[in-house]
């Protein structure tokens, strides 16, 4: 059995409906999969499918963007989670019109922002819904373009959040989650060595394109940490991301977490 626990649908900055998303699924060999909407659960609410784990991933700061995974135990939604995630729209969708507007005025780029905005009373607005926008609207501009205008380095950044790494971590444990740093190769070096040795309960060392030197590095600091280690695929549906089922665990791998979490799984022989 396979376990991938790092995924995006329509509700954040993925292209993919979660019926879609499983379809994918399905195809890829993937048996049970997590949603992990940036800063909103509101695609799972009324979500009953058994394969489907329910998670979000947060948004936290240390001198840039700290994601963390929190996979919902017993498969249950907390109301917290709930009001974090309408209350999270409304804060995406004004960063969303400000930085709109300094992409136009500092670096004279074209952003369609009622397109941008549009089903933003129920889907979050990030940096990958710009990010496919600007692509579509500036076909001059290269991939590392794009990607430095949305970047914190940028005039135009705008940071979504200003809650700390463990504020973050706190409020998914008190909201029942299991807490995941998301992906720590893609952090500069001195921001993951800070952040290091605060209580996850785990950490992403599966990731796409990651190399065996970083594997072997992440798995190192999970062991010295005592951090379980998880998989994710972060798949978004588009050409820039890996696809659903590019890593996960397998089911001796996924127990450790499923200790945790305590989901109803249905393990093969």
């Amino acid at each position: 059995m396979r376990f991938d626990l790092h995924n995006h649908t329509v509700y954040s900055d993925g292209i993919n409906t979660i019926a879609e998303l499983k379809e994918k699924a399905n195809k890829n060999n993937i048996d049970y999969f997590a949603v992990t909407d940036h800063d909103s659960v509101l695609g799972l609410i009324n979500n009953s499918c058994p394969t489907i784990i329910k998670g979000i991933e947060l948004s936290t700061y240390h001198n840039e963007s700290i994601h963390l995974v929190g996979l919902c135990k017993n498969n249950i939604i907390s109301p917290g989670l709930i009001n974090y995630s309408y209350d999270f729209l409304e804060k995406r969708k004004n960063r969303a019109i400000k930085m709109v507007d300094k992409l136009n005025k500092i670096y004279n780029l074209k952003v369609d922002l009622l397109a941008l905005l549009e089903n933003a009373d129920i889907r979050a607005v990030t940096r990958g819904n710009m990010a496919r926008m600007l692509a579509e609207l500036n076909p001059n501009l290269t991939k590392e373009e794009i990607k430095f205008y949305l970047s914190n380095q940028s005039e135009a950044y705008i940071p979504t959040t200003k809650m700390s790494v463990i504020d973050g971590i706190n409020f998914l444990r008190a909201n029942n989650c299991f807490v995941i740093l998301a992906h720590p190769i893609l952090y500069k070096k001195e921001n993951l060595d800070a952040i290091i040795g605060l209580p996850f309960d785990g950490i992403e060392a599966i990731y796409p394109n990651m190399s065996i030197t970083d594997y072997l590095y992440i798995k190192d600091i999970a062991r010295k940490n005592n951090y379980i280690i998880s998989a994710g695929s972060d798949c978004h549906g588009d050409k820039s991301h890996a696809d659903i089922g590019t890593c996960y665990l397998d089911e001796e791998e996924f127990r450790h977490i499923n200790e945790k979490i305590c989901l109803e799984i249905k393990y093969g022989n």
